[in-house]
This record gives structure tokens, C-alpha cells and sequence, in this order.
């Protein structure tokens, strides 16, 4: 069964929409050649007086003075035709009554939500503004109709596609953001560009794909501000990095080790805090084809361990150019940064960053970013020595399994290599996330992540092999609405 076909009858019309293209009265098979009975006010009077006139058929589940099946339906026929025709005001008069004395018809609520969004688009098209009323009234009324149908059913493509492109009006998009703020929460162009990939993930035509690509690099190129605030648990079996050997021989005379000494297992509480804003740069001729903007931006991290013994924090900026294409987006950024642990500086450093996303197939997206620093040791007397070339990867790959449902697998290594040779170390990681949108709003994330640090240099005492820790955030599940 094609797409269309699984469609209420009034979804049809709207197909070179859903592809991103403008309304026309050959946008669906079932469009009928101009005929004299064909007018407005005929064809209105004569839904309007079905309606009135009461055609028998299955009654309501919960109002038996509510419209029957068969009247939705003619309702929804005579909707889609005079959308055909671009009376959308008159085609909203017909269906918003019949969509809200039949609630649980997902047909006339969907029929409403197109009526809608045609009518707040010919208002923004004759002169109004789409943050006031009729436009704003109208691009509210679709927005809640589709979104109240995908809350039921997450999985209709359809309507997902519908809804991101009222946010995508509603937001006007195509133009830079009004208030900074809201746009750094997160605005309708920022929910509009989660639904347009997610939209990706289901089988659509190609045309569409083109053209959800193009809506998903406009949202992006628009972007002028984001933040991140993100709050974690994470168990760590070292978090002295030490040994966990009970005794050790000096001189061949075995000591016994104190709890102090011995490697510490403890549960730490991580957060962090991200903000960034991004200012669009004239093009170059030498930068790949594609919008550029330059993104300066800094981050704070902290890691609380019970009575702050083995704190960690680290606090950066960095500055650079972001080039957007229809596939992806690439950044080469100049950065520094500067950390502590216990309560003392333990490292500074600066560096480039390499950074990049790219839509390999509809369904996957991959990315990564490569970090080169010279990072130098510190202690509470200065720096220690001399800076050493320190290294950062990671890579990760997004696949849409559904709509409704995406995976994330990732993995990362690195080296820290100052003067400082007993943090010398080199550390690896993997991961993988899932991400489901559950009915009634919800959405449950699941991931589970490894670490992995080996350190360079054996600790004498504890004989010959080298120490390493590992820490993990296993079973992470969140239900978020």
C-alpha cells in the first residue's frame, strides 16, 4: 500500500505540498475538471444541507447528536474540494464544526488542520502577519490538529510531515529569529527541522526527500543561538585511579594498603551547560558551496563525587566558521580550555577542532570531530614542564529506524600527553542511545555507555602493571513528556 492510499481521503490534496510545493488544483487524482455545477455557493449549500438534513449511517461512539460517519465524510469531500478550488476560509467554515463535535475522527481532524494551515498561509500571502490574528489563529488551530493526531498514532508519517511544516510557517523560518531567547530554548523552526528528519526516516519519494532537505538546511542556516543543560548519573569503578591490591612488598617486606590507598568505586553526579551563537558570514569563493556562519560559543562541566575528593570540572570557549550544505554541516573551530580536579588546575590547553555531520543515506546520518591540542600540566605552583600534543575523536551514527524510533551509535579515543607523566593516558569509549516516541506525548530515551583510561606509567609500589579505570552509565532510561 502506497503512502496516499493509507490517507484520509482529504490528506490526498495536499500531496505536492507535503513535497514543498505550492497548492494547486492538480495536486491530487481524485481533482475533477471545472464544471458549471462546480461553484462555491452550490457546492456549499449542498454539503451544509446534508449536514442539516441528517444522512443515516453508523451513529457516534459518544454523542449520538454529533455527525455520523457518513457526514464526516462528506464533510471532508467537500473540504478537500474547495481547497482544490483555494477557498480554504470557506472550506475551515465547513469542516471545524464537524472536526469538534467529532473529536475522535482523526479523518476530520486532519481535514481541519490542512483548512487551517491553507487559510493562515493565503492571509500571510494577502498581507497579514503570521503572529496576528486571522493567520496566527488559524496556524494554532493546525498546529493542534496535527499534533493532537501524532500524539495518538507517533508513527503516521503523514501527519508528522503536516505538522512540521505549520511550525515551519508559523515559525516563518525563512527569516532570522525575533526573540533570542525563545530561539535558544527552542522555537517552532527547531521543532519543525526534529520532525523534517525524522520524516526522512520513513520510505518517501525522492522529490520529498529533496525537499524535506531543503526545509531541514534553511532551519539550520537560521539558527542564531542554542544552549544545552544536561544532568547525569555516572558510576565509576576507580575514581582515584589507584590499585586494588590489598597488600604490596617494600624491600620484600609485605605492607598492608588503608582504604585511602586502594582504587574507590563511587556514583558521581555530572552536569554541564552549553550556549552558543552562531551570525551568518559572507561567502568565500574558495568554502564549499552552501551557507556560512560564524559560531562563537563556551561550556562549563562539573563532576561531583560524595565529599568532594575527586571533583572534575572544565570550562572552554571557542570560535570558528560553520559551513551548511543540503546534506550536512561542517565547522573548524579554534578553542581553549582549562581544567581542575580535587579543587586544584590540572591542565590548559589550546587547539583546533575539526567537526562535521553529513546525511549519508535518508535514514542515517553520521558524524564526528577530531580535537589537536597542546595541553600543558598544572598544579597549584604553575605549570608543570613543558606542552605536550594531546589528541580527541569521536564518531557517531544516527539511524531512523522509524519515524517514531532512532538509535545512535557512538565511540570515541584519545591521548593526554604533558609533562606530567604519571596522567599521562590514553582512553577509549562506546555507547549507543535510543530514542522512542511513545502515545500521549511521551518519549522514552535508553543509552548505555563504557569508558576505558589506560595510563602510561606503572605505579612502583603496586608492581608492574599499568593502572586503568572504568566507569560507565549503564541502563540510563528517561521518560520525558
Amino acid at each position: 500500500m502506497s503512502q496516499s492510499q493509507s490517507l484520509p481521503p482529504a490528506a490526498r490534496h495536499a500531496a505536492a505540498a507535503s513535497a514543498g510545493r505550492p497548492e494547486s488544483k492538480g495536486t491530487t487524482s481524485e481533482s475533477l475538471p471545472p464544471s458549471p455545477w462546480k461553484t462555491g455557493k452550490f457546492l456549499t449549500g449542498l454539503i451544509v444541507g446534508a449536514l442539516l438534513l441528517g444522512i443515516p449511517g453508523r451513529s457516534a461512539e459518544a454523542d449520538r447528536n454529533a455527525p455520523t460517519d457518513e457526514q464526516v465524510a462528506a464533510a471532508v469531500v467537500a473540504t478537500e474540494r474547495l481547497l482544490d478550488m483555494r477557498r480554504s476560509v470557506e472550506a475551515l467554515a465547513i469542516i471545524k464544526p464537524v472536526a469538534e463535535a467529532r473529536p475522535d475522527s482523526n479523518q476530520a481532524t486532519f481535514s481541519m488542520g490542512l483548512a487551517a494551515l491553507a487559510a493562515a498561509d493565503a492571509a500571510v500571502q494577502g498581507g497579514a502577519k503570521p503572529n496576528k490574528p486571522p493567520a496566527k489563529e488559524n496556524f494554532d488551530l493546525a498546529v493542534r490538529s496535527f499534533r493532537g493526531i501524532l500524539v495518538k498514532e507517533p508513527e503516521n508519517l503523514r501527519v508528522r510531515l503536516e505538522l512540521a511544516r505549520s511550525l515551519f510557517s508559523r515559525g516563518v523560518c525563512v527569516e532570522p529569529p525575533r526573540n533570542l531567547f525563545k530561539h535558544m530554548l527552542g522555537d517552532d523552526c527547531w521543532a519543525a527541522e526534529q520532525h523534517f528528519v525524522r520524516v526522512l526516516g520513513a520510505k518517501v519519494p525522492p522529490q520529498v526527500v529533496l525537499n524535506v532537505r531543503r526545509f531541514i538546511q534553511i532551519c539550520r542556516a537560521r539558527k542564531r543561538a542554542s544552549g544545552n543543560l544536561s544532568l547525569a548519573l555516572a558510576p565509576d569503578t576507580n575514581v582515584n585511579t589507584s590499585t586494588s591490591a590489598q597488600t604490596v612488598d617494600i624491600f620484600g617486606l609485605p605492607f598492608q594498603l588503608d582504604d585511602a590507598a586502594r582504587a574507590k568505586s563511587g556514583i558521581g553526579v555530572v552536569g554541564s551547560l552549553s550556549t552558543e551563537i552562531q551570525r551568518p558570514l559572507p561567502h568565500l569563493k574558495w568554502l564549499p558551496r552552501g551557507a556560512t556562519n560564524l559560531r562563537v560559543g563556551g561550556l562549563v562541566f562539573r563532576r561531583e563525587y560524595s565529599g568532594g575528593q575527586f571533583d572534575d570540572y572544565n570550562y572552554g570557549i571557542y570560535a570558528g566558521p560553520r559551513i551548511l550544505t543540503n546534506r550536512g554541516h561542517y565547522s573548524v573551530l579554534f578553542q581553549a580550555d582549562r581544567r581542575g580536579v580535587n579543587g586544584s588546575p590540572y591542565s590548559r590547553q589550546y587547539g583546533l577542532q575539526l567537526e562535521g555531520v553529513r546525511m549519508v543515506m535518508p535514514r542515517i546520518w553520521a558524524g564526528g570531530s577530531v580535537e589537536l591540542s597542546r595541553q600543558t600540566a598544572l598544579s597549584l605552583g604553575g605549570p608543570v614542564g613543558k606542552a605536550g600534543f594531546s589528541w580527541n575523536s569521536q564518531a557517531f551514527v544516527n539511524y531512523t529506524v522509524l519515524p517514531s524510533l532512532t538509535v545512535r551509535f557512538m565511540g570515541g579515543s584519545g591521548r593526554e600527553n604533558t609533562d606530567r607523566i604519571s596522567t599521562r593516558h590514553r582512553s577509549k569509549w562506546v555507547g549507543v542511545l535510543g530514542s522512542y516516541d511513545l502515545p500521549l506525548g511521551f518519549t522514552l530515551t535508553a543509552s548505555q555507555q563504557l569508558f576505558l583510561a589506560q595510563f602510561e606509567q606503572p605505579l612502583a609500589l603496586f608492581g608492574p602493571d599499568l593502572p586503568n579505570t572504568r566507569c560507565g552509565s549503564p541502563g540510563f532510561k528517561s521518560i520525558t513528556g
